[in-house]
Order: C-alpha cells, then sequence, then structure tokens
C-alpha cells in the first residue's frame, strides 16, 4: 500500500453570530490550495457567516501554523 503524500493545508475558521449577537457558532474548513479557500469565501458563505482566520500549515506539521488571514480579506 503506497503512502499518501502530505500537503501543505490551509484551515479556515468560519464564525457565524447567535441570534441577539452575543455568542457565535465556530466550523472549520480545510483547503489544499489558496485557490479553494478564495473560492469558498467567494461562494460557500452564507450572509451572516465571517471568516475568522485562515492559518498555514507546512506539509507534515500539526502545529505552529502561520496566520495567513490577511492574504483573504
Amino acid at each position: 500500500m503506497a503512502k499518501e503524500e502530505e500537503k501543505d493545508q490551509y484551515s479556515v475558521e468560519v464564525r457565524e453570530a447567535t441570534k441577539g449577537g452575543d455568542d457565535y457558532q465556530e466550523e472549520h474548513y480545510d483547503f489544499d490550495t489558496p485557490e479553494e479557500v478564495k473560492k469558498f469565501i467567494k461562494n460557500d458563505l452564507s450572509e451572516d457567516e465571517r471568516v475568522h482566520s485562515v492559518l498555514f500549515y507546512r506539509a507534515g506539521t500539526n502545529s505552529d501554523p502561520k496566520d495567513v488571514t490577511r492574504q483573504f480579506r
């Protein structure tokens, strides 16, 4: 069985305010490329959802991500 190649990963945290705006719900989505992140932000968020952060993880790592949120604003 071949070992799957490790890839860079982008983790997007999306927040949606609850009724009254006192709290929020969050969801996390993972993507392989910045193009996939841009497409998701442009096409798949509802009007009540906002991108809170986009973190970049180098291939083979699952800690110490780089915050690249500004690249997607």
